[in-house]
């Protein structure tokens, strides 16, 4: 058993396990196909990594699905359990070398997120620190980017590189901060902002059988003079286990784990009280059929956030097709 604020958190091994919905979902086509820059080992509908939708009426018109290998995002919508890919949007340029490793999305207040890994590399010095950054754009009230979409040039995407001098300075993460993964290295996988705080979920370091998570002021980090009111929290996960995405919801955040690295750890789903700082364990997942065995889910929307009613989350799977999207009914 773990222990937090007096609070008794079961380890994974002892949560309960959380099946898939028997009502299956599919993809109309397949996400991002260009040919310029994908081979067979590097598609993008492989490598699906951070999910968020647009609050449109009707609802899911508008939503951004990012990828850890590309340069670029991609729109989709949703309905009756099809996921429908939409237009490309170029997240930096051409000329940048190395591309943001772009792991997780999330919108808020008219803007949609989107944050790099922040995470040195498994190889080399990660030259350019094209990852070392958080995006966003604007979008009007029916989610459409306020912008011209482009997929050759990143227009209307505003970029931050601010993040870094929160993550140095922070109790707990400054010492892991651009060390290797493998290290236990600062890597963000999940992200999600929510009254005005941006909260940040890292895949590593597990520290003590803890993961981490920074809040700060999401306004600030895209202006310059303003503080970025840092805030660290530890959540008891579990050993060598991290964060791999973040959503928000009407009482908190819902936190999506795994391994650090290929640990074996089952994928698991908490709450986590951003007010309180209450952490309640949901289950673990129980993968679809026939998964590939090195898929791991690292994508968690939102379907449904009514009182009294269970959640509705759809998972995403990176390294399987089209991230083999799976819902899941969650009691708080």
């Amino acid at each position: 058993m773990l222990w937090l604020a007096g609070l008794t958190v079961p380890a994974v091994a002892e949560m309960p396990a959380l099946a898939p919905e028997t009502k299956s979902w599919s993809v109309d086509g397949d996400f991002a196909r260009k040919a310029a820059d994908e081979t067979p080992r590097t598609r993008a509908r492989m490598n699906l990594s951070g999910a968020a939708c647009a609050p449109t009426r009707p609802r899911f018109a508008s939503c951004l699905i990012v990828n850890d290998e590309k340069k670029y995002a991609q729109f989709f919508s949703v309905k009756d359990r099809r996921l429908a890919p939409g237009a490309v949007i170029r997240l930096v340029g051409k000329d940048v070398k190395g591309d943001p490793d772009a792991e997780g999305a999330a919108f808020a207040d008219r803007f949609f997120y989107v944050i790099g890994s922040h995470g040195r590399p498994r190889h080399g010095d990660g030259a350019g620190r094209a990852r070392f950054v958080v995006l966003r754009f604007p979008v009007d009230a029916r989610g459409r980017p306020a912008f011209p979409v482009s997929e050759e040039e990143p227009t209307g995407v505003e970029t931050s590189s601010r993040l870094g001098e929160a993550m140095r300075e922070a109790a707990g993460l400054g010492a892991f901060y651009d060390q290797p993964l493998d290290h236990n290295g600062v890597n963000i996988e999940g992200i999600a902002v929510k009254d005005g705080r941006m909260h940040l979920g890292f895949r590593g370091p597990s520290v003590d059988g803890e993961g981490f998570i920074l809040s700060v002021d999401a306004d600030a980090v895209f202006t310059s003079d303003k503080p970025l009111a840092p805030k660290v929290t530890r959540l008891p996960l579990g050993r060598t286990t991290g964060i791999r995405d973040l959503a928000a919801v009407r009482d908190g955040l819902i936190v999506l784990t795994g391994p650090v690295n290929e640990q074996a750890v089952a994928p698991a789903l908490w709450h986590w009280s951003d007010r309180t700082g209450a952490v309640t364990p949901l289950g673990t997942l129980t993968p679809p059929k026939n998964l590939p065995a090195d898929a791991k889910a690292e994508t968690v929307l939102v379907l449904r956030d009514a009182p009294k009613q269970p959640l509705r989350l759809l998972i995403m799977y990176d390294g399987a097709e089209n991230g083999a999207p799976t819902e899941y009914r969650v009691k708080r």
